[in-house]
């Protein structure tokens, strides 16, 4: 049954978004209803790029790589009001973006679909490539939390943009974390 299939880390997104179309589905309504403000999509319509891009990886249409290039080749640097800035266009930049902007929008995805079904509470597990020192593994990984806490820590961070040292999923760009349903036992 598809209601089962959730991803355990970042890389199991593009396999669990094939087999769950429910989730996919909303992450494309966050995608569409709620801006996730970055420098690097100010200025023309690189915002919309940035959803196009993002959309067409949800839908399967572009792996994660290609989203990457895509990323690189249609907000490109020199196209950005921000151009000069090496902290905006730090190396790396579209892997961050495409890899923080995925893994913001399936947990919201997910915690949003855990609530409407009257789950309460939500699980991170832990990740095969987790920084066992950094503030998501340390607290968050591999325990039960309130998942509107969680959602609503997301949404403080990545939509209106205030810092907080209270600590999400995704706590950093090349977070491996996930939300999970809290499994039997663990709610």
């Amino acid at each position: 049954m598809t209601a089962d299939v959730w991803a355990q880390e970042f890389r199991d997104i593009p396999a669990t978004l094939e087999a769950r179309p429910d989730l996919r589905a909303e992450m494309r309504r966050l995608l569409d209803e709620h801006e996730l403000p970055v420098k690097v999509t100010e200025g023309g319509d690189r915002r919309a790029q940035r959803r196009a891009i993002l959309g067409a990886l949800f839908d399967g249409a572009l792996t994660l790589d290609e989203a990457i290039a895509e990323t690189e080749r249609r907000l490109p640097r020199e196209s950005s009001p921000h151009r000069t800035s090496n902290l905006v266009f730090a190396s790396g930049w579209a892997r961050r973006l495409v890899h923080t902007h995925t893994s913001v929008l399936y947990c919201w995805a997910v915690i949003e679909l855990l609530l409407a079904a009257g789950h309460d509470r939500c699980f991170v597990p832990h990740s095969s490539a987790e920084a066992a020192s950094s503030a998501c593994s340390r607290l968050l990984a591999g325990r039960s939390h309130a998942a509107a806490i969680l959602r609503d820590r997301l949404i403080d961070v990545y939509v209106a943009k205030h810092a907080s040292r209270e600590p999400l999923i995704p706590n950093h760009p090349h977070c491996t974390h996930v939300i999970a349903p809290a499994p039997p036992g663990r709610a």
